[in-house]
Order: structure tokens, then C-alpha cells, then sequence
């Protein structure tokens, strides 16, 4: 619920996170998902009371230097849509993933940071994890984690710490991104995303993550290591697709065990997820 009595405008770091360490006080950037689902922040247990704008950061940027691409916190969804940096990586799987998170109408609102901390199992997590996404926040100092590190502990490092940016190193790999929904405009209900060096027709450093199987996106580890290496022949495909499947259980462990909703039940998402990544991986392969 929200009770806002104050909204705050800084314009370093250090006065933002100095404003965030006060009780009741949450960050804003796009302010969808705090406005649209309260349920789902971190603030879920608390009235807010003070938003700490951070539009004045100027962390709001899309850069290629050095073999790394880094995006800046408060950066649109809009604008990586339509970056050309982008969509010119790994057959601009993160572009398509931005561009399937929101409707129309929220893309200019609706920032890659925010996104990430309110769907940590949607499409665009579920694309940067398959291109070794890695987030860095400032505290008292700057910390750098892999993306999967970073969704598994966000609870612990949020709210009273910042997302400052997102990197991809520019390996450029080949990517195919696959989902399904209720209707071709709704939210993702299961995606994958296959990211791999193709080599000689074969496959390395090969990345399989999944979204709508757990509560975070999750890499298909066991899936990976059936591709590793390989031609991407139709066994190679179906076995990797069944094996993609083989971990998820509604019995599983908190983070990765499946839920049903109305949306899909477990069976039904643990199913896509097989049929998703087989797809995907056909796609590198052609």
C-alpha cells in the first residue's frame, strides 16, 4: 500500500543511497511494477512512505567499449528495443526479450533494473542469463555478480543497495529466444533462451535459461552439457530438450520447483519447457 509523504531527487549515488537507508523508503525508476503490484516488492511488508527518484543519476545509457556492452539501471525498455548495439548482439535476443516484457504503452516507462528485481523469471532476465549477464550495485561499495548470483540473492542486497548497471561481454555468440503465451501481445507464460559459439557446425560454451519454471530464471545446466561440443543433430536436439525437463518438479527445491496458476500448471510448463528448448536449439542449428 502505498503512503507516500516524500519523493526525493538526488543526483549522486552516495546521496541516493544515504536517502534509501531511512525506513519506508523505496527506489524509483519506472515505478510500474511498485505502482502496478505492490505484492511483489520489497516493500510488500511495509507502507512506503518516500520514493528516491533516480532519474538525475544519469544511469540511464547503453555503451560499447572494450569488448563489453553495459547498460545503465534506469535505461528504458524502449530504449533497448530499439538499440542498435542490441540488435546487433546475439541475433538481438535482448532487444525481443525488452520489447516482450511490457505492453506498448509501459515500454518508455518501465526500466532493465526495475524489470529484472519484479520478474526475476520473466523473458528478459531469462535472455541476459543465457548471454553470462553480470549486475552490478553500489553500497558502501561497488559490487559486480553474475546475473544468476544476483536474482538468488536480491532480497539480501535490495532495497537499501542500487543497481547501478547490466553487462554483456561482447562475444557475440548466436541466440535463439522461444516462449509461450496465452496470446501472442500476453506476458510469456514459460521462454527459453539458447545462446552458443557455433564453430564447424559445432557448439560451445553453450547456455540454455529458462523462465516460468521457478521463481527465478534458472540455467538448464544438465541440458548445456548435452550440447557441449556436439553437432546440433536431431538426437542432439531431442535429447537435450527432454533433458532440459528432466530437473523440474513441483516437488522440486524452493527456487526451482514448478507452480501451477492460472496461467499453466506444472505439468503443462514443465512440458513447454522441453518443447521451448528443443525449438530453440533447432533454430541455432539451421
Amino acid at each position: 500500500m502505498l503512503n507516500l509523504r516524500e519523493i526525493h531527487k538526488p543526483t549522486t549515488l552516495t546521496d541516493a543511497l544515504k536517502l534509501l537507508q531511512q525506513p519506508g523508503t523505496v527506489a524509483l525508476a519506472g515505478g510500474t511494477a511498485l505502482h502496478a503490484d505492490a505484492r511483489r516488492s520489497f516493500a510488500a511488508a511495509q507502507d512506503v512512505q518516500a520514493v528516491v527518484d533516480l532519474s538525475a543519476l544519469g544511469l540511464t545509457f547503453i555503451r560499447e567499449a572494450h569488448g563489453t556492452i553495459s547498460i545503465g539501471a534506469t535505461t528504458s525498455l524502449a530504449d533497448l528495443a530499439e538499440s542498435p548495439i542490441l540488435n546487433a548482439l546475439a541475433n538481438g535476443v535482448i532487444a525481443r526479450a525488452a520489447h516482450r516484457s511490457v505492453s506498448s504503452v509501459l515500454r518508455h516507462q518501465a526500466t532493465i533494473a526495475g524489470t529484472l528485481i519484479a520478474e526475476p523469471d520473466g523473458i528478459l532476465a531469462v535472455a541476459l542469463l543465457a548471454l553470462d549477464a553480470r549486475v552490478t550495485i553500489k553500497h558502501q561499495e561497488t559490487r559486480t555478480f553474475t546475473l544468476a548470483d544476483f536474482l538468488a540473492m536480491r532480497a539480501e542486497l535490495l532495497p537499501r543497495s542500487l543497481v547501478t548497471e547490466i553487462s554483456v561481454a561482447f562475444a557475440n555468440p548466436r541466440a535463439a529466444l522461444h516462449d509461450v503465451a496465452r496470446t501472442p501481445s500476453d506476458k510469456p507464460i514459460v521462454c527459453v533462451c539458447v545462446a552458443a559459439q557455433i564453430e564447424n557446425g559445432t557448439a560451445h560454451r553453450v547456455r540454455i535459461a529458462l523462465g516460468g519454471v521457478g521463481d527465478t530464471a534458472l540455467r538448464a545446466s544438465a541440458a548445456e552439457q548435452v550440447l557441449e561440443g556436439q553437432t546440433l543433430n536431431d538426437a542432439a536436439i531431442v535429447q537435450a530438450g527432454n533433458v532440459a525437463a528432466q530437473g523440474l518438479s513441483p516437488h522440486g527445491e524452493p527456487s526451482t520447483a514448478l507452480r501451477t496458476s492460472f496461467r499453466g500448471s506444472a505439468e503443462y510448463r514443465k512440458e513447454m519447457a522441453s518443447v521451448l528448448t528443443r525449438r530453440a536449439v533447432k533454430e541455432l542449428a539451421g
